[in-house]
């Protein structure tokens, strides 16, 4: 494990990279939800000059995530709903369903669990159950949000499933995941309560993969950030993997290097350092 004084690699690294992959809450992203916006469109102009891909990868819903970058998504790539969904330069193209079993599954297992909160995940908007006070919370997280009665009139596919509990009964709610639903079903954390359902395997690395296999690019070309359980697939599978001083012990066993905390604006620091 390195820490976050790379100099002496910066030029080693840079020489290589043509993808930098940035997870957004907890990472990206201070308490408030906000980043140094002057500070990232500087080193954006860089990596564009470079011809170096710039990707969030997100559990959030896309147009939540879009709404951060002042129009300019029609420049960036998105693997959004933690690799459910998948945009290159403002289309989609790679959208991940559950089957219908499993779709019923889930809605089953949450039936009847009034102590969460639940979120449907479809390709183009989102559903919780009618609950104004709720409504204003989830909103936060998904810009398309309707309030349906019940799961059961949805007609959409789902693509995701957001379960959010009390932070500390998280993993037993993940063991009761596995142990209950098809092994189509696959549960992580990004922390804080809030479990997302996904098709397995299909996680922030696998839509990494399927993006940088467009652009002939390899792990070893990539720089990933991330802070939560859901970006070890990621952080594993890129050469140069940093995770935030804030993340848990298990996320950083599974980076190269340590970047600064969310609240230090750790990823812009880090990217001022190798792109300067």
């Amino acid at each position: 494990m390195y820490t976050y004084k790379v100099k002496h690699l910066m030029e080693k690294i840079m020489s290589k990279i043509k993808m930098i992959a940035v997870d957004m809450d907890g990472t990206f992203l201070n308490g408030q939800m906000e980043y140094d916006r002057h500070r990232f469109w500087k080193l954006f102009k860089i990596m564009k000059q470079r011809d170096i891909k710039f990707v969030v990868a997100s559990g959030n819903q896309y147009y939540q995530l879009i709404s951060f970058f002042e129009n300019r998504d029609n420049e960036m790539m998105f693997v959004a709903e933690n690799g459910s969904y998948i945009s290159e330069y403002g289309k989609a193209i790679k959208v991940t369903e559950f089957s219908v079993k499993a779709k019923q599954s889930i809605l089953e297992f949450v039936r009847n669990k009034d102590e969460l909160i639940n979120v449907f995940c479809a390709k183009d908007r989102a559903y919780m159950l009618t609950n104004p006070e709720r409504k204003s919370f989830i909103g936060q997280w998904y810009h398309r949000l309707e309030e349906v009665s019940s799961f059961d009139l949805i007609t959409d596919a789902m693509i995701k499933f957001n379960i959010n509990c009390k932070d500390e009964d998280t993993y037993r709610y993940i063991d009761l995941i596995r142990q209950s639903l098809p092994a189509e079903v696959d549960a992580v954390t990004s922390g804080h309560g809030s479990i997302d359902l996904i098709v397995r395997g299909c996680h922030k690395a696998f839509g990494l993969k399927l993006l940088a296999d467009k652009y002939g690019i390899s792990a070893d070309e990539m720089i990933v950030f991330g802070d939560g359980g859901n970006d070890i697939e990621m952080l594993k599978m890129a050469k140069y993997s940093y995770a935030m001083e804030n993340a848990p012990k298990n996320v950083k066993e599974s980076a190269k290097f340590i970047a600064p905390s969310n609240e230090d604006q750790g990823v812009l620091t880090t990217l001022e350092q190798l792109l300067f």
